[in-house]
């Protein structure tokens, strides 16, 4: 049975209500995104450097015996650590990401493996709840702004269950920000630290004279970068949710103003039919009185 106008017209108020909130939502994405991005590119820089001067001083030849450069011989007990988003409207975000995780720890449970498993974010923290994933520790107050208080917050539990021995290694599961149309889930070991490639490659210069030593220099050096690492990693989540959710919002407000073109096209043929059974009834009853 076809629709009534009145029908019609309902469900066009409806979806140009819906359309009016999706467009909001993309235009608040597409300002925040700027803004993260703008955190991602200012990371850049002061990473750089630390890849620099740690890279230097692993390619000089010194012997350093750190606990956060420690390799274990036998790696036992992981932990696995996901960044998600707080809230969703975002596409395939946060599945994507819980998806690799759970990838993840699955892999890792298959080479014998004790695993410890940590969430930021509501949205990864609820599904592997109900999947019935054992969490250990779940933060969920990271805002859209996260802080260098926040990755330290983070990463120093982290690093004193590594220099305890408690874990022998640490993966994190991320979008790795490439480009604003690429943010593709990742999994990076953030310890034990593997120390940049740049000085085999010929790009920093080994030859240096180091004071006070190149281990006094790692051990000052080394917490921060692990803590630069992780603001890096919440900066580019925090990007990478915005563009996300700005797509994902773009893609619902085109879907409405099609519907709703649609629906007016309903609207007029509905009408339409009505006028012409009007007619037709009026002209039928005419006729019938002259009979």
């Amino acid at each position: 049975m076809a629709e009534r106008p009145k029908e019609i017209r309902k469900r066009i108020k409806s979806v140009s209500s819906t359309k009016k909130i999706t467009k909001t939502m993309e235009l608040v994405s597409t300002s925040k995104m700027k803004r993260a991005q703008d955190r991602v590119q200012a990371a850049g820089p002061y990473t750089a450097k630390l890849d620099e001067i740690i890279s230097a001083i692993a390619g000089g030849g010194t012997t350093l015996n750190l606990p956060l450069l420690e390799k274990r011989e036998s790696v036992k007990k992981v932990l696995i650590l996901l960044l998600t988003a707080n809230r969703g409207l975002c596409g395939g975000f946060n599945a994507n990401l819980i998806r690799l995780c759970k990838n993840t720890h699955a892999e890792q449970k298959a080479k014998g493996r004790a695993i410890r498993l940590e969430v930021v974010g509501k949205k990864g923290n609820a599904t592997l709840k109900f999947q019935g994933y054992q969490i250990e520790r779940s933060i969920a107050d990271i805002t859209d702004k996260p802080s260098f208080d926040d990755a330290r917050r983070i990463v120093d539990p982290i690093v004193k269950l590594f220099t305890s021995r408690e874990i022998d290694e640490v993966l994190v599961v991320y979008p790795h920000w490439k480009s604003l149309g690429a943010q593709p889930p990742t999994v990076k070991k953030l310890l034990p630290i593997e120390p940049p490639a740049a000085a085999a490659k010929g790009g920093v210069k080994s030859d240096f004279i180091f004071s006070p030593s190149a281990a006094d220099i790692l051990a000052d050096l080394l917490p921060r970068y692990v803590t630069q690492t992780m603001y890096t990693m919440l900066a580019m989540s925090s990007a990478g949710e915005q563009v996300a959710r700005r797509t994902a919002m773009k893609s619902a407000t085109d879907n409405a103003s099609e519907m709703i073109t649609h629906l007016t096209r309903t609207l007029n043929r509905a009408r339409q039919a009505m006028i012409t059974q009007e007619i037709a009834e009026i002209v039928g009853g005419a006729a019938a009185l002259q009979k």
